[in-house]
């Protein structure tokens, strides 16, 4: 069974990862998730009922109800309103950089990185385009401090939602704890942009020929979402089940925009969701087997090494695995053994922290560098070295700061 197991998690991962580089053969992530997590029933590695136990429904729960919750502000104009938020104040240059960065990495920190990389693409170049300006350093900022904003708060991205979960850690301490570091990320990435692009970034560069555009009646639905938006935050900052305040937001959402439900519905990401589904069994499989423990066991001296020194380790090898099989799947498999570590606050926030900072590395080491790249294709390329001079020295700058930060905070 052992054996099995392996094989199968083996197998699984290596789909994950190089599914576009096998010849012959696409599978896309959701489907080799599924495929794994049949496998493990098929082969006996678990029963059919221990299967179903084994998907975490708080974090499906969770993803559900903030897509929804995405998918009404975008049909609600929130996300354009943005963008004339961004124009009527851009004067020069590095401002219009500065808004992107800072707006960016807010909206990550509430609607999930992915989800406003995905809204936000399709605004930006068609901004960039109207101000006459070179768009592959905003493109590059917008995925950046995307990642880096979504490391604020548990409902950033995917990997942070797992993290509370499995953690217990609560909104309001995830929150106090990352949010100084995301920031001074946010603040490095302007930096580092305007450092590589002097030419696009030089002080005083006017935007003379962008022009903003005259204020568009609001709907009703737009103030509804905000409302509830700011209702869920309260929640969450009153310690209620993320899950519970998440999908209660949007059914809320749903009854107040009742024409609406079937347009919303249309932002729902069944693919993530399937995936996490088949993770969730695929790495149940592998921890009934007993290797998880084994593995936690070559690692005994690190782990029972002082504080500091456990979160730089997890922090590097977490930084290393969320490149090889991105940072979902690292994040799931770690979590079953930083309990064999002590289970330290820490250990948790270091892993969100490492695993998100991490898909800054490559242009392909997160889902939201590839919505952002994805979406500009027809405009222009960002080939792997122009976001790699970028991308590489911030992630392991903020890595290094993150876990001496950590450490300090939990000396």
């Amino acid at each position: 069974m052992t054996l099995a197991a392996v094989a199968i998690f083996s197998g699984t991962y290596v789909l994950l990862s190089f599914q576009q580089s096998i010849p012959g053969l696409y599978i896309s992530r959701s489907a080799a998730a599924l495929l794994g997590a049949v496998a493990m029933v098929a082969f006996g590695v678990l029963r059919l009922d221990q299967a179903y136990r084994l998907v975490d429904l708080n974090t499906m729960v969770f993803l559900l109800g903030m897509m929804i919750v995405v998918g009404y502000l975008e049909i609600s104009g929130f996300f354009v309103e943005v963008e004339l938020f961004i124009l009527s104040r851009a004067r020069t240059a590095r401002g219009l950089l500065a808004m992107l960065i800072f707006s960016s990495g807010v909206l990550s920190a509430l609607f999930m990185n992915d989800a406003v990389c995905l809204m936000l693409a399709p605004l930006l170049i068609r901004l960039i385009s109207r101000a006459r300006l070179n768009l592959n350093p905003y493109l590059i900022a917008l995925a950046v401090s995307a990642n880096i904003g979504s490391v604020m708060t548990p409902m950033g991205n995917p990997q942070n939602m797992i993290v509370t979960l499995h953690s217990a850690i609560s909104f309001s301490r995830f929150t106090l704890v990352l949010a100084p570091l995301a920031v001074a990320g946010l603040f490095l990435s302007y930096w580092t942009i305007c450092f590589l692009y002097p030419r696009d970034f030089a002080p005083g560069r006017a935007l003379s020929t962008l022009n903003a555009i005259p204020p568009r009646s609001r709907s009703r639905l737009l103030y509804v979402c905000l409302v509830g938006v700011g209702l869920m935050l309260a929640l969450l900052a009153f310690n209620v089940s993320p899950p519970l305040a998440a999908i209660s937001i949007a059914a809320l959402l749903i009854l107040a925009g009742a024409t609406k439900p079937r347009d919303a519905f249309r932002y729902v990401n069944w693919d993530i969701l399937l995936m996490f589904a088949g993770l969730f069994v695929v790495m149940g499989g592998l921890r009934h087997s007993g290797i998880v423990e084994a593995i936690s066991g070559m690692f005994g001296d690190v782990l029972g090494a002082p504080l500091p020194a456990r979160v730089g380790a997890l922090s590097v090898v977490s930084a290393i695995l969320s490149n090889i099989v991105s940072n979902v799947p690292c994040v799931i498999f770690l979590s079953n053994i930083i309990p064999g570590g002590g289970g330290h606050q820490a250990l948790w926030l270091a892993l969100a922290m490492s695993s998100t900072m991490a898909g800054n590395l490559t242009i392909i080491g997160s889902v939201a560098n590839l919505i952002v790249f994805e979406s500009a294709k027809s405009s222009t390329r960002v080939d792997f070295w122009e976001y790699f001079r970028v991308g590489a020295p911030l992630t392991i700058l903020l890595i290094f700061i993150g876990t001496f930060y950590l450490s300090f905070v939990f000396s």
